[in-house]
């Protein structure tokens, strides 16, 4: 009988690269002959902003014990009654299953469903410690709970962080993987510098008002890309030149590698997880935070562009074949079935 695998996936009011790879990670094992599930907290919550095809589950059950764990308090007779209620309206999770979270759950994760083991897919390690607190040890806690079996990280920045953090624990490295078939080179490029402005606002809004105060777009166009699906952010990508990223204490950072397979030059911060793919053969990075270097390399990469255009969209081409050689959906599918391969066996033994 096969192993249930269970991810636990939270539901965002806004679109996600972390949701999207938990989604993407069910279908793959479910394509490969593995049995897994997304588990969400209620009905009529499916992400719909990218296209996927998976197999839900429900458990408003756990999803409440996690709310009480994080407050770190124990529960108290009348959450364990609404637990009780909420039991009986959630899937029955297999206590030979495996049960997947996110690192953003917090040091409790160990105490859901105790005697079920469990996978951290950790996409975020700078998310790890985000609700510990100072005054405890946590000599006990998820990633060293004797229920654990492994932790999984998607970037060489994150394997080191999580290895140095907890030593001798067991992490699998993945590499994620940018669809092709949506972030598709493109040389149809538009005088346009595209970017996100839902992390780091305060930087972004200095960063655009200092280009605007200084009179440094002259026939450039901004575009912000918020609240759209993946198909309208791929477009978006496509036809721009630039691509600003504001990435923020990433694990990876999903953004900018999906502007360069689109062929965008690529400007801003690496947020760490992003200095594997952030080259400055082909793109140019900037310390966090240093918001006047950050406008000086817009500017000079503008006026590079305005003497030279085919420089800049060159290297958008070297940016985009390097992400399809090194990110690619196939990379990600194999080291995913390597994964969940690995911990089975060792599930088993």
């Amino acid at each position: 009988m096969k192993t249930k695998i269970y991810f636990i996936c939270p539901t965002n009011k806004f679109a996600s690269g972390g949701v999207k790879q938990i989604y993407r990670q069910v279908e793959t094992l479910n394509k490969n002959g593995f049995e897994a599930y997304l588990l969400l907290k209620k009905p009529g919550k499916k992400e719909n902003w990218f296209n996927t095809n998976v197999t839900i589950k429900y458990s408003p059950y756990i999803f409440k014990q996690l709310k009480y764990f994080y407050k770190g308090k124990k529960i108290n007779f009348l959450q364990k009654l609404v637990l009780f209620f909420l039991k009986n309206k959630s899937e029955e999770i297999d206590k030979n299953g495996i049960l997947v979270f996110p690192e953003i759950y917090g040091p409790d994760i160990h105490k859901v469903e105790p005697e079920v083991s469990k996978v951290i897919f950790n996409q975020n390690c700078y998310y790890t410690f985000g609700y510990f607190s100072l005054y405890e040890d946590y000599k006990i806690n998820p990633y060293n709970h004797s229920k654990t079996l492994a932790t999984i990280v998607a970037s060489e920045d994150a394997e080191k962080y999580i290895n140095y953090s907890f030593p001798n624990l067991k992490i699998l490295k993945m590499r994620l993987g940018i669809d092709y078939k949506i972030f598709s080179y493109s040389e149809d490029k538009e005088k346009q510098i595209s970017f996100m402005p839902r992390k780091l606002s305060d930087d972004v809004t200095q960063v655009i008002n200092i280009l605007k105060q200084r009179n440094s777009l002259k026939g450039w166009n901004l575009i912000p890309i918020d609240n759209k699906s993946e198909f309208e952010v791929a477009e978006i990508m496509k036809k721009s030149t630039l691509f600003l990223s504001f990435n923020h204490k990433e694990g990876f950072g999903l953004p900018p590698a999906e502007a360069m397979s689109c062929g965008c030059y690529v400007i801003g911060y690496t947020g760490q997880g992003g200095k594997e793919y952030l080259k400055p053969e082909f793109s140019t990075p900037i310390e966090d935070g240093n918001i006047i270097e950050f406008v000086q390399k817009i500017e000079e990469t503008i006026e590079a562009y305005e003497n030279n255009p085919q420089e800049i969209l060159n290297k958008g081409k070297i940016a985009s074949n390097f992400i399809s050689e090194n990110y690619s959906i196939e990379h990600e599918t194999n080291d995913t079935i390597n994964i969940w391969n690995k911990i089975s066996q060792d599930y088993y033994i």
